[in-house]
């Protein structure tokens, strides 16, 4: 940027990526930044974190940072190592938004409310510099080193564009107006419909720190969280970590993903090492001491397995089953549930943008940033990390 010159930016889409290059363009008083959007600043933010807005995850070393990453891992390793974890939390601190790290390692804000960060990310928008457009933008195009937007009520001209408007939104067409590829767009982080719909009878139940193994391409996978049977899916982090990874295989009846659960952190051996020092105890109270009744209940009645005999009357067979239960359980995914998705994989194809300034490499002065791009995170902060960093690598350059 010249020296005294004014640039006129556009930033399209306010959630999270745009809302905060937003902040933090606004402060430059040579920039003057317009915003549009739909829904207020910020808005998307609301039922993040259980409505808690779970800002980043705390883990230092960006390799492993990275792996929580399906797709965008080689990319964001340039982006964080601008903006990391670190970075964000203290720009945040300055933003007056306190953090804490919670047991699990994720970032909350000290209110714990999304919507009181919402307010206060929203209070550093009412700038000289920042203008609200409520309007829809539908059309991008160049005139004479100008971009012109069209809008659903006027037109419009700048110097620079930032499209930042995520996963569900009609970025993906005003990128392709500008001729960058998309990359195929499939729902990501998704409740999963089973096969075994026996076990959707224990709706509401919580298995923490599960393993769940299965293979892809000939490659095994193994994915650790947890995981909740609800009334007619499963769900939960590790459930939501599967579907990531396994975003663009076909799920059907015929051809389901196979999967295997183990339940508990111990061995087969440990297990029948135990067994036998308790073969007095009846089946049903011996197993329950490993996971909650109303799941033992229902995998005795699946093997038609009389719970009240005594573990030395179990046959060979229904040991097997019974420790599998608990070790080995294997489910069948026959589908993704509709409309459950929390983010989406593909988006505007990373090769064509540089990962040092978020620049498209195909037409200076176009910015793409946060979840419009081939990025997509697992649970935990991670998605919203990659809003946050976005944001401030494509503002650190127009700074420049």
């Amino acid at each position: 940027m010249e020296q005294g010159s004014i640039y006129s930016i556009a930033v399209i889409g306010l959630g999270a990526s745009g809302g905060f290059v937003s902040i933090l363009l606004s402060k430059n008083p040579y920039m003057k930044v317009v915003g549009f959007d739909i829904q207020p600043p910020f808005s998307t933010l609301l039922p993040t974190g259980g409505g808690r807005c779970n800002i980043s995850y705390d883990e230092n070393d960006l390799r492993e940072f990275v792996k929580n990453y399906p797709r965008g891992e080689k990319f964001l390793l340039s982006v964080f190592s601008i903006a990391g974890k670190t970075k964000i939390i203290e720009l945040f601190n300055d933003l007056g938004i306190k953090t804490y790290v919670q047991s699990d390692k994720r970032i909350f804000p000290k209110t714990n409310s999304s919507k009181m960060t919402v307010e206060k990310l929203s209070s550093h928008l009412k700038s000289d510099n920042f203008i609200f457009k409520r309007e829809k933008v539908i059309k991008i195009s160049k005139d004479d080193g100008k971009y012109v937007l069209k809008t659903d009520k006027q037109i419009y001209k700048f110097d620079v564009v930032i499209v930042a408007t995520g996963g569900h939104s009609n970025g993906y067409e005003l990128a392709k107006q500008m001729g960058h590829k998309i990359i195929p767009l499939k729902p990501s982080l998704c409740a999963l419909d089973i096969k075994e719909k026996n076990f959707y009878k224990l709706s509401g139940l919580t298995f923490n720190n599960v393993e769940i193994t299965t293979k892809l391409q000939r490659k095994n996978i193994k994915l650790t969280g947890d995981i909740l049977f609800a009334h007619k899916f499963i769900t939960g982090p590790c459930i939501f970590k599967l579907s990531s990874v396994t975003a663009y295989e076909e799920i059907t009846n015929e051809n389901p993903l196979k999967f295997n659960l183990k339940l508990i952190n111990l061995s087969k051996e440990e297990i029948e090492a135990d067994i036998k020092n308790n073969s007095k105890k009846s089946i049903k109270k011996f197993f329950s001491k490993y996971v909650p009744e109303s799941y033992i209940t229902e995998i005795l009645h699946l093997y038609k397995t009389e719970g009240t005999k005594q573990i030395a009357q179990m046959t060979k067979n229904e040991k097997e089953l019974l420790i599998n239960s608990l070790i080995s359980l294997n489910l069948n995914a026959t589908g993704r549930i509709k409309n459950s998705e929390i983010v989406t994989a593909g988006g505007v194809d990373l090769d064509e943008i540089n990962s040092k300034t978020m620049e498209s490499k195909l037409h200076k002065g176009l910015y793409f940033i946060g979840e419009v791009l081939n990025i997509d995170g697992y649970t935990g902060g991670f998605n919203l990390q990659n809003c946050w960093s976005g944001a401030f690598v494509c503002s650190k350059h127009l700074f420049n």
